[in-house]
């Protein structure tokens, strides 16, 4: 989808659609996108870019964690010693797929959880 047709689009809605197809390279770029498409400064576009990714990065390691047996309210507890705004904005600048954010936070609290030992990243928290 093109920036002209994203603009017609609202929201999470639009930084999906211009997210569509991007590499790791042209995510860097997208805060300009972003920027047009909400007519706000470049530092705020930013923001709302690492935010998205913030929601799902949470989102997916949520998923992930639930899958190996850990409660959303320890999630909750646990996630607050990571550094998920750090990653994102890593995601945002093209730094880092997202993947990889939530397979390193997944590691980190897999040693949290562990008493700083991870043994392998597909650990089950209380298995």
């Amino acid at each position: 989808m093109n920036e002209q047709d994203s603009s017609k689009l609202r929201g999470r809605s639009a930084i999906e659609a211009v997210h569509v197809g991007v590499t790791g390279e042209d995510e860097g770029r997208l805060d300009t996108t972003i920027s047009r498409l909400y007519g706000v400064e470049g530092d705020e576009a930013a923001e709302i870019h690492a935010n998205y990714h913030i929601d799902k990065i949470l989102s997916s390691l949520a998923k992930r964690t639930r899958e190996n047996g850990m409660k959303t309210q320890t999630l909750a507890e646990r996630v607050k010693q990571l550094d998920v705004s750090g990653t994102a904005h890593e995601v945002a600048r093209g730094k880092l797929t997202e993947t990889a954010a939530v397979d390193a936070l997944f590691r980190g609290l897999s040693m949290i959880e562990n008493d700083g030992k991870a043994d392998d990243r597909y650990v089950n928290f209380y298995g």
